[in-house]
């Protein structure tokens, strides 16, 4: 499901749009998220508190959007279902903050009594069109 193209774009950036449905209305909530691609599935740290997690919990199907930094017309869009895992030391977040950022993650980062989750979203469908049939693509290069 995920090809070669889907790889490049999954691995040249950290940050992808998720949205979910709102678990008090059903209209679809979109925010910017730092993820991971593990050849597998993405990989989002979130906090209790947070209303995608509160969305997920009510209605665990997600999508998630993934633009090349490198240029803006190609793009990967993921949708599919996702699990959830505590993170009650915060060794995932710390391992994620290490790796996105090269740096330990501030202690401070989170108030104390903040409790951590993982998503994982596993891909059912993948859509990355061309868009345009390329025509663009030197349009985003020299804006990109």
């Amino acid at each position: 499901m995920i090809n070669a193209r889907h790889e490049d774009i999954l691995n040249s950036t950290f940050i992808a749009l998720l949205s979910t449905l709102r678990h008090t209305d059903g209209r679809i909530s979109t925010n910017p998220v730092s993820f991971i691609w593990n050849g597998e599935e993405i990989e989002i740290s979130t906090l209790k508190s947070r209303m995608k997690y509160k969305n997920l919990v009510a209605n665990p199907g997600a999508t998630v959007c993934v633009v090349s930094p490198s240029n803006h017309m190609h793009y990967v869009e993921i949708r599919g279902t996702v699990r959830i895992e505590e993170d009650t030391d915060r060794s995932y977040v710390r391992r994620q903050f290490r790796q996105l950022s090269g740096q330990d993650m501030p202690e401070d980062m989170d108030p104390p009594d903040a409790e951590r989750v993982v998503l994982y979203l596993r891909p059912e469908q993948v859509s990355s069109p061309v868009l345009y049939g390329g025509s663009l693509d030197q349009l985003a290069d020299r804006t990109g």
